[in-house]
């Protein structure tokens, strides 16, 4: 009788997983299709419990899902970034378009260290 249980509950474990891993692909498939990628992203206690106040803070009477709310800070920097694109104008000493443009469209900037370089002066307040 115990071998018969065990066989039961061994195929409905098999069963079980086969349906989660039909899931999983599924939902690979959908998220392709519409271009939706997953990150994962270690985070330390400290940034998960303030990741936590914030969904609850930002979200007003139900709180943001993680997911929802980092999609929304992207947006959000998205907009401010290109706002401070807009205002970037040229290098006054290369004249190439910024913030781009002193790279040298190496990555490098080409003249970081000449104090009249946009670069040298002030590259810096583009970081996070």
């Amino acid at each position: 009788m115990k071998n018969n249980d065990q066989a039961k509950a061994d195929k409905k474990r098999q069963q079980d997983k086969e349906r989660q891993r039909a899931k999983r692909q599924r939902d690979a498939e959908k998220n392709s299709e519409l271009g939706i990628h997953e990150y994962r992203v270690p985070l330390s206690q400290t940034e998960s419990e303030t990741l936590a106040e914030l969904c609850a803070y930002r979200g007003g009477a139900e709180p943001y899902a993680a997911a929802e709310f980092i999609a929304t800070l992207i947006r959000r920097e998205k907009k401010r970034v290109d706002e401070e694109k807009k205002h970037l104008g040229q290098c006054d000493f290369c004249g190439e378009p910024l913030p781009m443009g002193c790279k040298n469209g190496l990555g490098i900037p080409k003249l970081k260290g000449v104090a009249e370089c946009w670069y040298t002066r002030e590259e810096k307040k583009l970081r996070l």
